[in-house]
């Protein structure tokens, strides 16, 4: 059984902050004992209040941007967001998602992002998101939901055509 992953949402009033984090996380995921990051996105809400991905994780997160767009794409409505947040994988990963996630964790995790002009979402595996939100200095609010299992997660990404390898201490 794959590892269980949480969603932190971390909200920004300076994208500045936002960008000072992220360079934390990357690092991070980077070092031994760091965390152990699947994936990540940063987003911007615009003054109309459509949403624009500022940046995605592709470099030390296995899931290239495609779970935390998906995750954008559960908390906000389908007219609000570019297609590139969510991705061509999205739709697969979405409908799982969707199926793991509560409602009421959806909805918490919305209005925690709208109470900023930038966020970002990372998808950790839970032992890792004590250390994540240690690093997550700049954020006004933070907040952890628990996610699906990251078997669950590759298994979306893989029938969208995404393979994705094994995490770290996971078997292939």
């Amino acid at each position: 059984m794959g590892k269980n992953l949480s969603t932190t949402v971390a909200v920004y009033t300076d994208q500045r902050l936002a960008e000072q984090d992220w360079d934390a996380i990357e690092k991070a995921a980077k070092s031994e004992g760091g965390i152990d990051l699947a994936d990540a996105a940063m987003v911007r809400r615009n003054l109309d209040g459509s949403i624009t991905q500022l940046r995605q994780q592709s470099h030390h997160g296995w899931g290239k941007g495609a779970i935390a767009g998906a995750i954008v794409g559960i908390i906000f409505p389908p007219s609000l967001i570019g297609s590139a947040i969510v991705g061509a994988a999205g739709g697969g990963i979405v409908a799982k998602l969707t199926r793991k996630i509560s409602r009421s964790d959806v909805k918490d995790l919305g209005e925690v992002m709208d109470e900023g002009d930038v966020d970002l979402v990372v998808i950790t595996d839970t032992d890792s998101v004590k250390t994540l939100v240690d690093l997550l200095e700049g954020a006004t609010k933070t907040l952890t939901k628990d996610s699906a299992t990251a078997d669950e997660v590759r298994e979306a990404l893989n029938e969208a055509g995404m393979s994705t390898p094994p995490a770290a201490g996971e078997p292939a």
